[in-house]
């Protein structure tokens, strides 16, 4: 069950010739989808008690992410055990997070199957959950439209303010104001990242005061 949740379809599609009944994860990875739901958001539910469903939801979202699962399957180094057709494997497809994330959850999938449920859950806990920031809190971003939302009834605004350095090595900075208050500044090698320094920030001196 272990070699299936490990296995890509590009290297079925290789072996499928020489080896009958080979089967990729991608079955495994269906169910193992769907338990990660549930068994993440039982974790929320009975962790944070007086969270609304709309927090909830957006933890669930973060830590079921493609790129949430792909960290925790490099962590433990499910890379270097999947089996990949030469193509993908020249490709470093091991390095690659949707083939990562895939491969933990065909793992959870496989777990369910064989040892139930709970099993899953205490594996999910100990491997996942157990080094996830989202369990303990939200994104800046996230985390400061909530902390405006309830103080000034007023969601923040960003704005990208210009960006400098070479082409290849670009920064951009950003700025957050509610009402056209600067609240926090920001920089870094995406606008994206810029306006998290900036919410961060923002978060930091609301807190404070």
């Amino acid at each position: 069950m272990l070699d299936t949740a490990l296995t890509h379809d590009s290297y079925v599609h290789e072996k499928s010739g020489r080896s009958a009944g080979l089967q990729s994860n991608e079955r495994l990875e269906f169910l193992g989808d769907a338990a990660l739901g549930l068994i993440v958001g039982r974790a929320l539910h009975d962790r944070f008690a007086q969270e609304s469903e709309g927090r909830l939801s957006r933890r669930r979202a973060a830590l079921i992410s493609r790129s949430a699962l792909a960290q925790t399957a490099q962590r433990v180094g499910i890379g270097l055990l999947l089996r990949l057709g030469k193509g993908e494997s020249a490709a470093h497809g091991e390095q690659r997070p949707s083939i990562l994330a895939a491969a933990f959850e065909a793992i959870v999938g496989a777990v369910y199957v064989t040892e139930g449920f709970e099993a899953a859950a205490r594996f999910v806990e100990r491997q996942h959950l157990a080094h996830a920031a989202s369990v303990s809190a939200a994104d800046p971003k996230t985390a400061l439209q909530e902390l405006t939302q309830e103080r000034f009834s007023k969601t923040p605004s960003y704005a990208t303010s210009g960006e400098s350095g070479p082409p290849h090595s670009r920064v951009f900075s950003a700025t957050v104001s509610i009402d056209g208050d600067v609240l926090g500044k920001g920089s870094g090698p995406t606008k994206k990242q810029a306006q998290t320094q900036a919410a961060a920030e923002a978060l930091h001196r609301l807190r404070s005061s």
